[in-house]
């Protein structure tokens, strides 16, 4: 997630609000802050309220805002901070209660969403659904739920991305905006449509390396779609040196299961320490899972032997197979299937499993199917084994390492990493 990203968290009462933000965030590098709105009026509130201390690790200040947590928003507008704001119906009733009407209401509500949206910082709020239940019985209830609701509207409007909870799920609501640089939002007669374009950005973004798949059957139609858009990759020459091996016998996929354990106790064995239990403890495969595996084999004879562009470049069958790797992932995305690469196995064996003739290398061995959802982020950087590099360090200009000239690219900021 960047700086300056605002998240809205809601849902009903325990439905998990408040443990999914303090999740989603343990990671968070920079302080980390809990503006908390909450009034101890009696005993059960305070004891509400230390519970929710407990749950928190040393690594949060908590700062009490009952009535103007805007405030701490203006006194430090620069700053990159994580602020967790916990919770705005809370924040609400206070107000109610210290005699504000509607209206007052509403444009504190606005106030607090530009100060939000003016600071620097990663900004998570977490409110309550009020409105589905019946309908209250006095005045002032019916306009608690009214308020709550209009205000709800207001900050999910204007906040990038929106988490509903449901019996401790987390549904997304709003994604986070893909992020287009200054030159994308230039107009140019050729580029997509603004929704397709984000469509292309959104598969690119939210990919997944998947290990956990539902035994849902993969509609066929779907399936042909998947691989006639992985057809349609660029390959150096049109070579289009693919094959496509679709897999759902249960003993072949046993079979393969058990080259990928004794692969990867051999894997295992190059680590040591807390590094070698940590590898121990990643599930690095679903291969019995998915209810279709898919191996993507990359024929160097195909085209013959004078391939156009390939003679000084002989690898370049196996770099085309990877772009027909990549739009079966990224289609895949779109339909909502995820799809998962099992690269710890033993090529020969591999092989003779799937009876590949001798010429033939299989450069993809993917896991696919229905997901009860999809990782928030990288499951290895989720771990803890990897994170994903600054790109910044990644592009140079004009030599290696070359420093920008005149011509500076303008990388963007984008949402929650993506791998």
């Amino acid at each position: 997630m960047t700086r300056n990203h605002s998240l809205l968290v809601t849902g009903g009462c325990r439905s998990g609000k408040s443990r999914y933000v303090l999740s989603r965030f343990h990671n968070f590098s920079g302080n980390k802050f809990l503006l908390a709105t909450c009034e101890a009026l009696d005993e059960e509130m305070a004891a509400r309220i230390e519970k929710h201390r407990q749950e928190r690790d040393d690594s949060w200040t908590t700062v009490e805002e009952p009535l103007d947590p805007a405030r701490f928003f203006r006194q430090n507008p620069e700053s990159t901070d994580l602020v967790v704001l916990d919770c705005l119906t809370l924040w609400l009733s206070n107000l109610l209660m210290h005699g504000m009407n509607e209206t007052s209401i509403l444009e504190r509500a606005d106030g607090l969403i530009a100060a939000i949206k003016s600071s620097n910082r990663t900004t998570a709020v977490v409110t309550n659904e009020v409105g589905s239940g019946i309908v209250p019985d006095n005045a002032l209830s019916r306009a608690f739920r009214d308020l709550a609701g209009k205000v709800n509207q207001q900050f999910a409007a204007a906040f990038d991305e929106v988490v509903m909870m449901v019996s401790g799920i987390a549904l997304p609501v709003k994604h986070p905006p893909v992020p287009f640089t200054g030159s994308l939002s230039l107009k140019n007669p050729n580029e997509f449509p603004e929704m397709e374009k984000k469509g292309v950005y959104d598969a690119i973004y939210y990919r997944r390396d998947m290990r956990h798949f539902l035994p849902d059957p993969v509609h066929p139609e779907t399936l042909g779609r998947i691989l006639d858009a992985a057809h349609h990759a660029g390959s150096v020459g049109f070579m289009q040196p693919w094959n496509f091996i679709v897999i759902d016998d249960p003993e072949i996929k046993q079979r393969v299961h058990e080259n990928f354990k004794q692969a990867n106790e051999q894997a295992a064995q190059k680590y040591s320490g807390e590094k070698k239990e940590l590898y121990s403890s990643l599930k690095l495969q679903g291969i019995l899972d998915a209810p279709l595996n898919i191996c993507i084999t990359c024929d160097s004879s195909r085209m013959g032997p004078n391939v156009l562009g390939r003679d000084t470049m002989p690898e370049t069958d196996l770099f085309s197979t990877s772009c027909a790797v990549q739009n079966l992932w990224l289609s895949a995305r779109a339909e909502g299937l995820a799809v998962g690469w099992v690269s710890i196995l033993d090529v020969e064996n591999l092989k003779t499993t799937l009876q590949i003739p001798e010429n033939l290398h299989p450069v993809a061995y993917l896991c696919i199917g229905h997901c009860e959802s999809f990782y928030r982020e990288p499951m290895l950087q989720n771990k803890g084994w990897a994170s994903r590099l600054p790109l910044k360090d990644l592009v140079f200009y004009n030599r290696w390492k070359g420093p920008p000239g005149d011509y500076r690219v303008a990388l963007p900021r984008k949402p929650e990493e993506s791998h």
